[in-house]
Order: C-alpha cells, then structure tokens, then sequence
C-alpha cells in the first residue's frame, strides 16, 4: 500500500514550518515523557506535536496519525526508513520503521538478505526489535512509539548515536491498529476538558468488545504460532528475515498493577527454551531496574507471566532464536485514573514504556557480542540436538483432504520451516503418505526447537500452572497424520509456497453431482447454494457411486445436487457447481444415473433435502468477545457468508425471522431472566440453539423438557443427582470432608483445576448428523474450561463422549480426568419442535483448530437431520 507523498516544494515548506515549531517549543519537548532531557536535537525533525497537534499523553493518536508522524520522520531524517508490510482485515496498513545510521539504511535491502548466513555464523550487527501495542486499548505503547522514534531521529547524544552506528533498530509503532482506533475513538470520545480520574467513569469501560482484539475480535498476542491473522504473517515473515537478537513485547495490565518485565516465573518457562535465553534476560532486566530506579517507579520481575505458549509476542523469539521481553504497564485506561499507586496519568503510563525500550537498546548495545554469540549458538545447538534425539524429522499426510493439509504447509512454511515432498510412498505404522499428498519436515534445520514445541505430545508438563493454553500440537489442531521417522526419506526441493489445490472439473452432463462431506471447504459451498436458493440433499447413509469407472465410497452427510429439481428461476447448477468448486478447492464428482452401486440411491428417503439457516450469533455484553469473534471469523473468512451479530437486548424482541440461535461462551448467569424466556420460546417455536462452552451449561437450567439422567426417577433422584454433579464441579464429593489446605496454596489449587487449554480425545458417534464427514470414531479437541455438561436419558442423543482416558497432551489435573471420562462432549436434545445442541468444546479455536470446525458446520446445516428418537415403550 502505497503511502501519500509530498511534493518537494511542499515538502521543504513543511520542514521550515518543524524548525519554526520546535523554536517556540522547546518546553515541550523537554517535557517528552520518558524521554531524557537533551540540548542539541535536530531541529529540522518534527516532533510529535508537529504532525498530530498534541502533545504525547494529552490525547490518544489515531492510527493514520501514527502513519503519518513515521512517513514525515522518513521524509525529514536520513536515520529512518519506513516500510508497508501488510494490511489488516480493517485495511489499515502494517507498518515497519528503521533506524540505523544513513550508510547502512541506504545498504538496508543487502544486508537484510544475509542476515540468515550472519545469524548462524554470528556476525553483527545486532538487530534489536521494538514492538508496541499488540492489545489495542493497551495504548501507551504506541504513544512511546512516537517519542522512540523522534528520540532515535533527533537525538545528537553519543548514546543514540552509538546506537545508531552500531546496530540495526526495527520497530512496530502499532502492533494492532484495527483494535488502535477502536480504543482511541473510545477515549477521545469520553475524554472531558477535563479528564475524570474516577475509575468508574465512562471513559474506563468501553462498550462491549472493547479494544484490545483485532478486527475479528482476536487476541493478536496469541497468533504468533497459528498465523491466523494478516498482522501476525507480515510480523512474522519479516521477523524470520531479520531474525533479530532482542524482541521487545509493550503491554499494559489492570489500573491497581505498577510495572512489570521479566525474566518472569522461571518455573513455568517452556522446557525447550535454552537456559542461555533466561540468563540474557536477566542480564537486560538490571539495566530496566536501573532506569526505572532512577525515576523513582516501582517494578516487579518474577511474578504472574510466563513464557510458555509460543505464540505470544515474548514467547516466540525465545525459542526462534532470539530473546524476548515482556513488558506490562499499570494501565490508565484512558487519560487519568485513580490508582492505588496514586493517580496515573496516560503520559506516566508512556513515560515508563518510553524508559524500558531505552534501557532495552542500551542494555543490547552492552551486551551486544554475547547477543550476537548466543543467537549462533542457538541455532548450531539446535542442529546438534537433532543429531542427539535421532529423529530424521516427521513425514506429514494430507489425511484425504488437500485443504486442510495445505493450511498447515502454509502455516510451516510462514514460520521459515524447511518442507520437503516425498518422492516416494510409505507405510509407517499403517498409514500411507502417498507421494503427492505427503511431505517431510527434516529435523537437522534452525527451527528444530519450534518444532518440537509444534509437534511433540506430551502431559508431564514442568507445571500445573499455565497462563495460557498447555498444549497445542499441530496435526491433532489439523487432524492430520504425522509420523516421527529416524530415517530421512527420498524428497524433493524445499516448498517455497504451498501446493495449488484445485476444484475438480464439472462434467455438466451429469445426472446428479455430490459432494464428499469430509472435506474441510464442503460447507462453504453447501452455504453459497443453500443461500441462492438451490435445491441440495444430504446422504444420512452411506453410499458408493461410480466415477469414470472407479467406486467411490461417500461418508455421511455427503451433499447430492440434482439437476433435474432445481428451480426454474436459477441459472444451471452445474455451472454455478463449477465456479464454487473453484472458488473452495473442494472435489465435486459426477452421477451419470441416479442407481448407486451399493447403498442407498440418489433419489432415496435417506437423502434428506436441507433448508437454508438463517443464524444469529448472540452478541454483546457479558459474553466472550474471543470466542464470538472465532466464529463470526469463520462466517466471514471461511464459510464465506453473512453472520447476524445480535446484541442480546434485541434478542428478547422477536427471534422468529432465525432459524439458529448461537450462544458463544459467557457470563449467562448475569443476564435478564428474560433472555432464558425468549430462548425458551425460540426453541419451543421449532428454533435451533446451538449453546457453547458456558452457555452449554447455562442453558441446561432453562426450563424445558431435557430428560437428565436422574431426572425421571423422581425429584428426589433429580436432586440427588444434581447435588453429585455439583460435588464433582467442585472437586469432592458430597458428605466427604474437606482436606484442611494452606491458605497460600488456594491460588495454585484454583489454577490447577482450570483447564486453560489442553488437547482431549473424545469418541464420535459418526452415525449421528453431528458427526457426519468424520471416518474415524476418534477425535482431539482443545478443552478449555472445567464446565462438565449433564448427560440425557436419551442414549442416542450424545453423538460426543470424552473416552475413557481423555488426556492426548497437556495439564489435566486428575481431578478433571475422572470428572470429564466419559462424559458429553456435544449433546443434540430434540425438544418439541426445536433442537438444543449443546457442545463442551471450543471447534473453532483461534481460527486454527481446522480438525474440528465441521462438527460447528453440522450444528448448523444438519440440525433438520436430527429426528425424535424415543423408543416404543413396552408393555
């Protein structure tokens, strides 16, 4: 995205106009906060109030005014070089700033291209990287951006001209603008003459989902692994082309906090993280003592965070090859707030950012040749453990479906990983990698350690507490084969981008096409045809049909599309087929006769004809802004279609215009009692609620008719019944007494019994419409969440049970384990005329859990499929 540029005589107007300000404004900037007082600056370099007509802390940048400021430092200094690496969903542009002497910005392009060769062979110059404001309402970050980089361009002091001259400074003035200027036009808007410090003020609390996420309500400080987000791959592609020796991670905490930077809670680091990382951290964090020391501003370093999930923005670079570090600022949460530190004003929360990432560029420079040093022996060892764990690397299967696997491909290959293609086929284990449709991953490469943490399964965890999810191991979140090998196979050139995966061909002479439902884009085009109006059946029994002569075997759930049916208003199927095949990648096969080879017929009873879904998402207040947004992302980005945000309020209005209902995690109990009537009456209506997570539960306590087990043996087995569940919930069971614990151990006892994220086997029923397009009758899932759902009477009515030994990886405490074996994992009630779906689980998890998002797609497209199934009674 091109940036505006001005013509030279414009320009040189505008330099007169920033010599001009700066002599009448030389209080200000003495003023900076953070920033040391200095005679001598640069006077032909704007200052931030030049460019935004503010002073930093007096009000909240925009993020076109943030652009604006980096583009007029690179017009006017010769230390600064912008560039635009991306844009975000929002299409605000992704921008990277340079700092370094003007011989080496001018040789910036060449020496950008060796840096892969002098990262192992360690040579400089070191690369420090400044990152701000990944949480958008976490905005002192960006604000310290600002002063940073009129800091680094102004300055004539011997240090910043060291500096300078010495290393290479890459900065991120905003991590995150979409969520930016959501945040800053809350403020902005709230912000008095002048500010109330209350911290009940409006201005505080911004509406509902605030902004700290993304455009799809994102938490970007958790995409740094999946790769989700435009953000997160343009950070990362240029991360891995840098590959810099020092990462900053600028954050803000709660209002009651003071000031926080690692090294963090060492017991609770990722175990494949080097010890060398830990001791460059320690060895920074003196020098962010002594700069903070010297303001007078309290601090703390050995509490609260971690760095143990990898795809967090202080995490990441520890186990690529760099040190991150991250920093938490007390937050003002606006311009000014009462805090118990006394009151703090969104200037003393930049001041503080602004000191640690000078503290940070003079604590690198310092220390830069064992910097330099550590990063080559990071990746040397890296190589060598390789050789020490005798593992070759791991072949990796598409699993039958191209797309999914391409997806994982994508994500390896935007994290600098070496993928090969088999030349050959194997056998391991009984599962084929045909050539084609496999690849291997060698161990012996820079990322080894990444790998491993992407790759192994393990649950003997180096702790019980995680401040973040406890396991994520990539080909469960795909559902993909993946084997460890010892021996390296016979392969191909490196990928340098992802395989094309094509939609078949439409032969549109065709009886009748179908669509395998096992494939991850199939639900895209059900929607689209759906949607325009055309008529599509679903398979509830397999079938075989025969294709150019050879059988294919079709799961449940497959889509028919008959020609002869459609209605006369559409324009032809086929071609429609066609271009949706294209668009999705997805494999549509051709009938020439309505007889299927075994199973049922084309034209059978058991080919159900579905209906459109008209689908609101609950939306609002209360609920879970990360988990609504991962769906209404997957609406958008991969389904496609149009997604109906309603905030809870206008639900209690009218539901009649929707079919389906989706309640996203959330604090349900806080609502009106009204919304529990309105849903009631939904369902009772013929309505479809889909309730996830928390509202799985919540929605357990409306009054209709769910059959619990217990609950038609009488009240009293009702209650008892109800009081086991509640015993379980809490740990003991009911009557026992309680084991005496100390009063220090309740916060490692709370955190062992939130299950914060750890991969599940459950076991599917895959005769059951919630389960269709699964083959296989096991499945992992990320489990967040201690929430156990309450089994039905009905035995057919639980298509998703926990097996009997749910742990695949992770922390599970053993409590959990035995509260969760062989539970619900999603429940399908029919209830009068409606259907309640209820599901424990998370499918579509940071965008990234693909293995499980059709189990979400046929909650939504099969819900039809789902008839009364009571038994006759006997007499």
């Amino acid at each position: 995205m091109p940036l505006p540029v001005f013509p030279a005589p414009l320009a040189d107007a505008r330099r007169c106009l920033y010599l001009f300000a700066a002599l009448l404004y030389v209080s200000a900037i003495e003023a900076a906060p953070g920033v040391p007082p200095e005679a001598g600056r640069d006077a032909t370099i704007p200052t931030p109030y030049d460019v935004l007509g503010f002073e930093p802390g007096a009000r909240h940048p925009q993020h076109h005014e943030i652009v604006a400021y980096m583009q007029a430092l690179d017009e006017a200094s010769d230390r600064v070089r912008i560039e635009i690496t991306g844009e975000t969903h929002g299409g605000r542009p992704l921008l990277l700033a340079y700092f370094a002497r003007p011989e080496r910005l001018q040789d910036l392009d060449t020496l950008r291209a060796g840096r892969h060769a002098a990262s192992r062979e360690g040579r400089g110059p070191l690369v420090a990287w400044l990152g701000y404001s990944v949480h958008g309402n976490e905005a002192s970050g960006a604000s310290a951006a600002l002063l940073m980089a009129w800091h680094l361009a102004s300055s004539q002091s011997p240090e910043v001209l060291a500096w300078l001259d010495e290393m290479v400074i890459v900065m991120e003035p905003v991590i995150n603008p979409d969520g930016l200027d959501r945040f800053a036009h809350w403020v902005n808007a709230h912000r008095g003459r002048h500010p109330s410090a209350d911290p009940a003020d409006r201005e505080h609390h911004e509406a509902w989902p605030n902004g700290r996420t993304n455009y799809y309500w994102f938490d970007l400080n958790r995409d740094l692994m999946p790769l989700t987000h435009p953000e997160s791959r343009a950070r990362v592609r240029h991360y891995h082309l840098w590959r810099p020796h020092v990462v900053t991670d600028v954050h803000e905490m709660g209002t009651g906090a003071s000031y926080f930077f690692q090294p963090g809670v060492a017991e609770r680091n990722h175990p494949l993280m080097p010890q060398g990382n830990q001791e460059m951290t320690a060895r920074l964090a003196e020098v962010h003592g002594e700069i903070l020391d010297a303001a007078g501003q309290p601090y703390y370093t050995r509490e609260t965070f971690d760095d143990y999930y990898i795809g967090k923005g202080s995490t990441y670079p520890d186990v690529t090859g760099g040190v991150g570090i991250l920093f938490e600022q007390g937050s003002s949460r606006g311009h000014v707030v009462d805090t118990p530190w006394g009151t703090r004003s969104f200037a003393d929360a930049i001041a503080n950012q602004v000191r640690t990432s000078i503290s940070t560029l003079r604590g690198a420079r310092a220390a830069a040749g064992d910097l330099v040093d550590y990063q080559a022996a990071f990746f040397r060892d890296a190589q060598d453990r390789a050789r020490r764990d005798r593992r070759a690397g791991w072949v990796l299967g598409d699993g039958g479906d191209p797309v999914r696997a391409n997806g994982l491909l994508e994500l390896l290959l935007g994290h600098d990983i070496d993928v090969r293609p088999l030349d050959a086929d194997l056998d391991i284990d009984g599962e084929q990698y045909r050539a084609g449709r496999a690849w291997f991953v060698p161990a012996a490469q820079d990322h080894y350690l990444f790998l491993r943490a992407l790759f192994d399964v393990s649950t003997e965890m180096p702790s019980e507490t995680f401040y973040d999810v406890s396991a994520w191991p990539l080909q469960h979140a795909f559902n993909l084969p993946l084997a460890t090998v010892r021996r390296a196979p016979a392969t191909g050139e490196p990928l340098q981008s992802v395989p094309v995966v094509r939609g078949t061909e439409i032969e549109q002479a065709a009886r009748a096409w179908l669509v395998p439902w096992n494939q991850q884009r199939a639900p895209a085009l059900l929607a689209a045809l759906l949607a325009e109006g055309y008529r599509v059946q679903a398979a509830t029994l397999p079938l075989t049909i025969d294709v150019s002569g050879a059988s294919r075997d079709l799961v449940r759930g497959s889509l028919i599309v008959h020609a002869g049916i459609q209605p006369g208003d559409r324009p032809p199927v086929g071609a429609r087929l066609a271009r949706l095949a294209e668009r999705h990648s997805v494999e549509v096969l051709a009938a020439r006769r309505g007889l299927s080879e075994t199973g049922i017929d084309l034209g059978s009873p058991a080919a159900v004809m579905l209906d459109a879904p008209r689908i609101a998402l609950l939306t609002g207040r209360g609920l879970n802004g990360y988990h609504a947004g991962y769906i209404w992302h997957w609406f958008d980005t991969r389904l496609q279609q149009p997604l109906t945000q309603l905030d809870w309020p206008r639900a209690l209005d009218d539901l009649s215009r929707y079919t389906h209902v989706i309640l996203p995690d959330g604090d349900y109990d806080a609502m009106p009692a009204a919304l529990g009537e309105t849903l009631v009456n939904f369902v009772q209506d013929g309505g479809q609620l889909v309730a996830l997570r928390s509202a799985a539960r919540w929605v357990e306590t409306l009054p209709l008719e769910w059959g619990f087990v217990g609950q038609d043996a009488g009240p009293a087995a009702e209650e008892t019944a109800q009081a086991g569940a509640e015993g379980d919930e809490k740990g003991d069971a009911p009557g026992t007494t309680m084991e005496r614990r100390p009063f220090g151990a309740f916060t490692d006892d709370h955190a062992r019994e939130q299950v914060g994220g750890s991969v599940l086997r459950i076991e599917l029923d895959p005769t059951h419409p919630m389960a269709f397009g699964y083959r296989d009758t096991e499945l992992t899932v990320l489990r967040r969440g201690s929430h156990r759902l309450r089994p039905v009477s009905n035995p057919y009515a639980q298509p998703a049970t926990y097996a009997a030994e749910p742990l695949v990886a992770g922390f599970l405490s053993a409590n959990n384990r035995a509260r969760l074996a062989g539970s619900p994992a999603i429940v399908a009630s029919r209830i009068g005329r409606g259907l309640v779906v209820r599901m424990a689980d998370d499918y579509l998890f940071r965008g990234y859990w693909w293995g499980t998002e059709t189990l979400f797609a046929n909650a939504l497209f099969f819900g039809g499929l789902v008839g009364d199934t009571v038994l006759p009674v006997q007499d």
